[in-house]
C-alpha cells in the first residue's frame, strides 16, 4: 500500500553503522543447501561499479563513506499459489561487489567480507511497470533512474544493498513480472509466504551455486503489503520450514489484522484509497469464488475484475470507483460483515490475519502514527497480541512518507545485529 518513496536520507552515523559490520559466520551453519525451486540461470539486469554507486549516494548527501557496487538478476522461480496451482514467478536479486577501499578497511580491522540476505517485500503495487524486476530492466544503464518516483519499488536497494552490503532480495509476487495474467493474491497468507519462502531458497541456491561468501543470516522486512507478507512470510517459517534460520523480522504499517482493518474500513463513510479495498475484494472474490455482485454493488461489481491486470496505475483505477462505502459495498453485505461474525469474507479475514503466533525469531513492528491508511492500532495491538516490540517512528507521518523513515530505522537495526 504504499505509492512512492521519494528520497532515503542516511545520516553519518548511520553509515558508519552500515559500514563497519558485514557479517561474520555466525550462521555458517545454517541455511546452506537452497533448494531446486530455481527454474533457470540467473539473468543479469544491471550491473553498476562502486565508483558509480559513489556518484549516486553523494547526490543523495552521503559524501563520507564508500559505495557498494551492485549487480541485479532476475531469477525465475516455481511457486505454489492459494489453490494450489504452480506457477513461475519471478524477483530481483541485487549482489554487493565491495570496492578495494570496503575491502582494505575491513582487512585493517581484521574482517573477512560476507554476504548477510534481507529479503525486502514491497508494497501494493497495480501496473506491472512498477514490479522490481520489471523496474531493473527499464533502467537503461542509469543508476539515477533508481531513484525516480515509478523506481519506488527498488529503491531500498540503496541503503541495504549499496550503503549496507547486503544482498537484497524483491520478489515480484504473483501477477506481476513472470507471472503477470494471473490475479495477483493481494493479502492472501499462503500465496504470500510462499512467494517469499521459494526465494529465499532460490537464492540460496544460486548463492551457493556461485560460490557467494554468504554467512547464513537471513532478514526479513517489507513494508505495507510487504509487511504483510513479511509477517506470513516468518510465521510460516517458524512452523514449516526448519530449514531457514532467521535472524530478524522486520515488518513495517503493514495490515497484519486483516479483520480488524475491514471493519474500520467497512463502518467508515469513505475509503481513502477505494483502489486498495478494489483490490482486496476482487483477489478474495477470485480465489474463493465469492460472486462480486453479493458484495459489490454495479457497475463495480462487473468492472472490478477488469482492473487489476497489471494494465492501470492506482490513480486510473481511483477514478473508476467511488470513495462512498455506501456507493460501492451492497447495503446487505455491509451489514452483515459488521454484525454476523461468520460473514464468509469476515471469517476468510480472520483466517488470513497473520498476527496469530508468538515469534521465536526476533521481531519488531514498524509503524507511523500518523498513518491515516495502516492506522496505529493495527500494528499497535498486533504486536501486544505477538508479544513483541512496536516501533513508532513518527506522530506526524502519512502512510508513504513514513516509509523512508521505516527503511533507515531497520537497515540500522539489521545492521547493529549483523555487526555483533
Amino acid at each position: 500500500m504504499l505509492k512512492q518513496i521519494n528520497k532515503i536520507v542516511l545520516s553519518s552515523s548511520l553509515i558508519l553503522t552500515l559500514f563497519i559490520g558485514c557479517g561474520g559466520y555466525d550462521n555458517e551453519d545454517k541455511n546452506i543447501v537452497g533448494d531446486a525451486k530455481l527454474l533457470s540461470a540467473p539473468k543479469l539486469l544491471f550491473d553498476f561499479n562502486s565508483s558509480i554507486m559513489q556518484n549516486l549516494i553523494a547526490k543523495m548527501g552521503i559524501t563520507d563513506k564508500a559505495a557498494f557496487g551492485i549487480k541485479g538478476y532476475e531469477i525465475i522461480y516455481s511457486v505454489t499459489n492459494e489453490n494450489g496451482k504452480d506457477i513461475n514467478a519471478s524477483g530481483l536479486v541485487t549482489i554487493p561487489v565491495p570496492s578495494e577501499t570496503i575491502l582494505e578497511s575491513l582487512k585493517k580491522e581484521g574482517k573477512n567480507f560476507t554476504m548477510s540476505i534481507v529479503s525486502d517485500q514491497h508494497g501494493t503495487i497495480f501496473p506491472n511497470d512498477e514490479a522490481p524486476t520489471i523496474v531493473a530492466k527499464n533502467l537503461n544503464s542509469n543508476p539515477a533512474n533508481i531513484l525516480q518516483p515509478s523506481s519506488w519499488t527498488i529503491q531500498s536497494i540503496i541503503p541495504l544493498s549499496v550503503v549496507g552490503g547486503f544482498v537484497t532480495i524483491q520478489p515480484d509476487y504473483i501477477g506481476f513480472g513472470s507471472s503477470k495474467g494471473v490475479t495477483h493474491p493481494y493479502l492472501l497468507e499462503k500465496s504470500s509466504a510462499n512467494t517469499v519462502i521459494n526465494m529465499i531458497k532460490s537464492m540460496l541456491k544460486f548463492g551457493n551455486d556461485a560460490s557467494m561468501p554468504l554467512n547464513g543470516q537471513i532478514y526479513l522486512t517489507g513494508y505495507s503489503e510487504g509487511g504483510y507478507a513479511t509477517l506470513a512470510t516468518a510465521k510460516e517459517i517458524e512452523k514449516n520450514h526448519p530449514d531457514i534460520s532467521l535472524k530478524a523480522v522486520a515488518p513495517m504499517s503493514g495490515p497484519y489484522d486483516l479483520n480488524l482493518t475491514g471493519m474500520g474500513v467497512i463502518s467508515a463513510q469513505t475509503m481513502k484509497r477505494p483502489d486498495f479495498i478494489g483490490g482486496i475484494i476482487n483477489s478474495y472474490s477470485k480465489y474463493y469464488d465469492i460472486d462480486l455482485t453479493t458484495m459489490v454493488n454495479e457497475p463495480y461489481a462487473t468492472k472490478l475484475p477488469t482492473f487489476y491486470t497489471g494494465n492501470y496505475t492506482g490513480a486510473e483505477i481511483r477514478a473508476e470507483l467511488t470513495e462512498s462505502i455506501d456507493e460501492f459495498f451492497i447495503p446487505a453485505f455491509k451489514l452483515d460483515f459488521l454484525t454476523n461474525q461468520h460473514n464468509t469474507l469476515r471469517t476468510l479475514f480472520i483466517q488470513n490475519s497473520v498476527n496469530d503466533y508468538t515469534p521465536i525469531t526476533d521481531t519488531r513492528l514498524y509503524y507511523c502514527k500518523g498513518d491515516t491508511v495502516i492506522p496505529s492500532i493495527i500494528p499497535e495491538s498486533s504486536a501486544a497480541k505477538m508479544g513483541v516490540s512496536a516501533v513508532n517512528l513518527s506522530d506526524n507521518l502519512d502512510h508513504t512518507e513514513c516509509a523512508p523513515t521505516a527503511y533507515q530505522a531497520v537497515t540500522q537495526w539489521f545492521s547493529e545485529i549483523r555487526s555483533k
